[in-house]
C-alpha cells in the first residue's frame, strides 16, 4: 500500500472515533499519525517489508501505531477500523464527503435527528429540521444541499501529492517489468491540478502485451476493468482508476499532447490545425493521410506555428495566442526558490525543532527560511503571546550567530481577529523580519466583513504577506466568501505579498486567483506551511500553483537572494521611512 492509503485508514479511524465521542487526545493521535504517514517521503510499506528501519524511529509513531501500520500493510485492513465502523450505520461516513460536514456535525445530525445517510439528510433538510440545530444556519444548509450529490459521486478525487505517490509507484513497477521504452503520466496529473480523478499513463514498447500483463498484476489492483494488448484499465484499492495505453513511437508526442489535455485546450489546438487544412488527433498531425508530426509534442506545436506550451498552462486561458506570438511566460521553477516562508515548530503545532527545520531546509540548499509559529489566538496550537515569541526570536538570533550557512527569519503567523484587529501589538511586529497574516476563526462572517479584515491586514505597515488567502482545505472546507479583487488591489497598492501555500491540503491561492492578482501587479510568496521537516519538499506543489498561474521568477519574492528579498519587503520601506 502507498502512504496515502495507509493515512486514509487512520483518518477514517479518527472520524469514527470522533463521531462516537472518543477521547479527543486519542482522536488527535490518529489524525497526527495520518498526517505523518501521508507526508513521509519514503514508502512506508517498503520499510515494513524490508525491516530496514523501525517504524518507531519515525517522529510521532509509537509501538501501538507501528503495529497497526504493519497490520494495514500486510493485510490491507485494520481490525480497529472494522470494529468502529460496525457500530455505526453504513451510510454515515458518506456524509463526511459533503463540504462543511466534519465528524462533529455528522455526530450531531446522527444523535439529534437520526440521520444515517445522504437520503436521511435530504429529508431532514426538506422538513426544516436541520437549521434548528445549533451551528446549522442558512449558509450551512445551502452548502449541504449543494454538496448532497457528492455523497453518491463514484469518482474518487485524490490530492495531488497522494496521486503522485500512486503514480510514481505504478510507473516504477511497470518499468521494472522490462520492455518499456518511454513512459509518462498524462492527464490532469501532468497539468498539476490540485486534485486528480484518475491517471492516464502512456508507454511505448516493443512488447506491449507483456507490459499490459504486468500492469494488471500490480499489487494494489482491486479490479481489472478491461485488458487488451494496447490498453488496459484498472481500479486500485484506494478507488483511483488508472489507464495504461501503449502507442507507437511515431505517435507518442501526439498521444502525450492529446491525453494531457485539457479538453478546451485540445479543442482550440484542433481549430488551429483546421485553419491550416491539417488534422490533429492522438495519432499525429496529418496533411491528408500523411502524418507530418507526432513523435514529440514540440514538433506538433512547431508545425502549427506555436511555441511548445508547458502542460501547466494548457487550460485554454489564452496560452495558444501567447505561444503564437512567442510571448509565453518563462515559468518559475523549483530551482529558482531561495527560501521557504511558512513553517511551524514543536513550540506550537509542528513536529520539529527550529534546528531540525533549518537543517532540512539547508539540505534543500535554501538560503533562508521563516519560522512562523502561530500567534496566541490559535489556542489549540499553543500560539505565542509577545513574551514567548520574543523568547523564540532570541533563540533564532543565537542560532543565526553561529553562521551555519542559512538564515532563519524571525517571523510569526499572525491571526487577523474577528474584529479586524491583529493578534499582537505593533511594537512586536516591528521587530520581526517577516510577518504573514492569516484568518483561522470567524470564517462564517459575511463577505464584506472577511474582505475588510484581509484588506485591513494587507494595508498594515508591518504585515508582509497574507497567508492561505481563501482559507480553503481541499475536500474539507470551501473557500470563505471574499471580494478577492479588493484584496488584490490592496496588496498591490501596499506592497503586501500574497502567499501561494503549497501544502497539498490547501494549495491556496488557487491558480486562477493568482493569475488575476498578477494582472493587478501583486507579488507573491511561495511556502509549504510545513509542520515537520519532511514537509519542506512540498515547495514543488507551491511551484505547481505558480506555474499554472503563469508566474515567472520575478513575480515571486523568495526567488531572490536574502539581501534582495529583505529589500523587497514592505517593511523595508517602512523602516527607511522611520
Amino acid at each position: 500500500m502507498q502512504n496515502p492509503d495507509i493515512a486514509r485508514v487512520f483518518d477514517e479511524v479518527a472520524d469514527l472515533l470522533e463521531i462516537q465521542d472518543a477521547n479527543p487526545f486519542r482522536v488527535r493521535a490518529y489524525r497526527n499519525a495520518a498526517r505523518t504517514i501521508r507526508d513521509f517521503p519514503d514508502p512506508i510499506a517498503e520499510l515494513v517489508r524490508s525491516g530496514a528501519k523501525q517504524l518507531t524511529e519515525i517522529p510521532g509513531i509509537g509501538e501501538d501505531l507501528a503495529e497497526k501500520i504493519t497490520a494495514i500493510v500486510t493485510t490491507g485492513e485494520l481490525p480497529l477500523r472494522k470494529q468502529l465502523a460496525a457500530k455505526l450505520p453504513a451510510g454515515l461516513l458518506d456524509l463526511l464527503r459533503i463540504p462543511g460536514l466534519g465528524p462533529k456535525r455528522v455526530k450531531l445530525l446522527y444523535k439529534k435527528l437520526k440521520v444515517k445517510s445522504a437520503a436521511d439528510l435530504a429529508k431532514a433538510l426538506d422538513a426544516g429540521k436541520v437549521q434548528k440545530l445549533k451551528g446549522f444556519g442558512p449558509k450551512m444548509e445551502e452548502k449541504m444541499r449543494a454538496g448532497l450529490g457528492q455523497a453518491q459521486v463514484t469518482e474518487h478525487r485524490m490530492l495531488l501529492n497522494e496521486a503522485e505517490a500512486q503514480a510514481n509507484a505504478i510507473v516504477a513497477y511497470v518499468k521494472e517489468g522490462g520492455g518499456v521504452r518511454q513512459i509518462e503520466v498524462a492527464g490532469s496529473y501532468r497539468r498539476r491540478r490540485e486534485t486528480i480523478g484518475d491517471l492516464d499513463i502512456l508507454v511505448t514498447s516493443g512488447d506491449s502485451p507483456r507490459v499490459m500483463d504486468r500492469f494488471v498484476n500490480y499489487g494494489e489492483v482491486l479490479e481489472v476493468v478491461s485488458k487488451g494488448e494496447t490498453r488496459s484499465t484498472v481500479k486500485l484499492r484506494g478507488g483511483l482508476q488508472v489507464d495504461l495505453r501503449a502507442v507507437e513511437p511515431a505517435a507518442y508526442g501526439a498521444a502525450l499532447q492529446y491525453f494531457t489535455g485539457s479538453k478546451a485546450h485540445n479543442v482550440e489546438l484542433r481549430q488551429v490545425a483546421q485553419g491550416k487544412k491539417l488534422k490533429l488527433n492522438e495519432y499525429g498531425l496529418f496533411r491528408g493521410t500523411r502524418r507530418i508530426a507526432g513523435e514529440t509534442e514540440a514538433e506538433i506545436y512547431d508545425a502549427l506555428g506555436l511555441d511548445w506550451i508547458p502542460p501547466e498552462l494548457r487550460e485554454a486561458r489564452g496560452e495558444i495566442a501567447l505561444a503564437r506570438e512567442h510571448r509565453l511566460p518563462k515559468l518559475v521553477a523549483l530551482d529558482d526558490m531561495r527560501g521557504d516562508l511558512q513553517m511551524h515548530t514543536s513550540a506550537t503545532d509542528g513536529q520539529g525543532t527550529i534546528a531540525e527545520m533549518a537543517e532540512a531546509a539547508r539540505a534543500l540548499r535554501y538560503e533562508y527560511i521563516a519560522i512562523t509559529d502561530h500567534s496566541k489566538r490559535v489556542t489549540m496550537a499553543r500560539g505565542f503571546d509577545a513574551k514567548r515569541l520574543r523568547e523564540q526570536w532570541r533563540t533564532i538570533d543565537e542560532w543565526n550567530a553561529g553562521a551555519r550557512g542559512i538564515t532563519i527569519l524571525k517571523s510569526v503567523e499572525l491571526d487577523i481577529l474577528e474584529t479586524g484587529k491583529l493578534d499582537l501589538p505593533d511594537d512586536v511586529l516591528a521587530e520581526a523580519d517577516y510577518v504573514v497574516a492569516t484568518i483561522h476563526y470567524g470564517t462564517n462572517q459575511t463577505e464584506r466583513e472577511l474582505t475588510r479584515r484581509l484588506v485591513g491586514a494587507a494595508e498594515h505597515r508591518w504585515i508582509d504577506a497574507i497567508g492561505h488567502p481563501t482559507g480553503r482545505r481541499l475536500g474539507k472546507r470551501e473557500p470563505y466568501p471574499l471580494d478577492f479583487d479588493a484584496l488584490a488591489r490592496a496588496c498591490a497598492a501596499a506592497g503586501c505579498l500574497l502567499e501561494l501555500n503549497g501544502h497539498p491540503e490547501r494549495m491556496d491561492l488557487p491558480d486562477t486567483l493568482a493569475a488575476a492578482a498578477k494582472q493587478r501587479g501583486v507579488r507573491f510568496a511561495l511556502s509549504t506551511d510545513s509542520h515537520q521537516p519532511n514537509n519542506l519538499p512540498f515547495m514543488k506543489y507551491a511551484v505547481d500553483l505558480a506555474r499554472r498561474a503563469g508566474l515567472e521568477a520575478d513575480d515571486v519574492l523568495n526567488t531572490r537572494p536574502l539581501a534582495a528579498f529583505r529589500k523587497g519587503l514592505k517593511r523595508a520601506s517602512q523602516t527607511r521611512a522611520s
